[in-house]
């Protein structure tokens, strides 16, 4: 047991640059793919929580029509909450939404915006308001929530696939440098294993620390992805964003990454004749 870890040291030394090369790779991707998920998360549990009700905007004519189909719509659909409000409430709202800018708004003719009307509506009537709202002839413009969301979500599909993807091919970078590290150790230490072979050394002796070797490249590199995460959440969190689910990455980055280690060492090792 002794000298399998003084032999893995000993490997973990000579594998140089190329292993830092693995590190990295595997720390790289780690934090990208959890970055994602963290995201993936945050998006699902803000902007598409499915447990929310929808909210619906109209434009309308005038205040005083706006008013009235807020009371029309409350009527034919009692579950809905409705509010209305005067071109001077839009023009405040936007000049709080944009700051830079409310000199310019706040300067404008109250003319210049429409009457809003607000309404948040159960998901499963959603769709039949606004088109109850699209209707009336007083409206001009309805926007529902749902279906930006439902933009949204196909983007962040799309989006994740790619980052996905570029997360996996980081990874099998990494088995690959990896293979040839396993590759290159072996080939320095041929004479010392053909001498451990005469002595009777079984197979498993000779190639586990080469195993180890490999998955610690990547173990090192997934808690390092782990640490960039936490480091990336403090400081979203110092600006007021919170991210969860960063506390699970701390076990699935670093096996993830010792997998991908081992399995880089291992194919690293089968694809060596059986006399070296």
């Amino acid at each position: 047991m002794r000298h399998g870890a003084r032999e893995v040291r000993r490997q973990l030394r000579e594998s140089g640059a190329t292993g830092l090369v693995a590190v990295l790779l595997v720390a790289v991707a780690t934090t990208w793919g959890g970055a994602l998920w963290l995201v993936r998360g945050w998006v699902a549990d803000t902007l598409l929580a499915r447990g929310r009700p929808a909210s619906v905007v109209a434009a309308v004519r005038s205040a005083e029509a706006a008013a009235m189909v807020c009371n029309a719509l409350t009527g034919s659909f009692p579950g809905v909450r409705c509010s209305a409000s005067r071109p001077e409430d839009t023009k405040e709202e936007l000049a709080r939404w944009f700051p830079e800018l409310s000199g310019v708004l706040l300067g404008l003719d109250a003319a210049s915006f429409p009457s809003l009307l607000h309404a948040e509506v159960p998901v499963a009537e959603a769709a039949r308001v606004s088109g109850w709202l699209r209707a009336r002839g007083e409206v001009t413009l309805v926007e529902n929530s749902r279906d930006w969301q439902g933009r949204l979500e196909n983007a962040l599909s799309s989006a994740l696939l790619i980052g996905f993807t570029l997360t996996v091919a980081l990874l099998a970078g990494c088995g690959v440098v990896v293979l040839l590290v396993v590759r290159l150790l072996v080939l320095e230490h041929s004479d010392e294993i053909a001498i451990m072979r005469l002595i009777g050394a079984r197979e498993r002796e000779i190639r586990l620390p080469y195993l180890a070797c490999g998955a610690l490249l990547g173990l090192v590199g997934g808690t390092l992805g782990v640490a960039l995460l936490f480091a990336i959440s403090f400081v979203l969190k110092s600006h007021g964003i919170a991210i969860r689910g960063v506390t699970p990455l701390v076990t699935v980055a670093p096996l993830l990454g010792a997998t991908v280690g081992a399995l880089g060492a291992t194919l690293g090792l089968a694809s060596l004749p059986e006399e070296p």
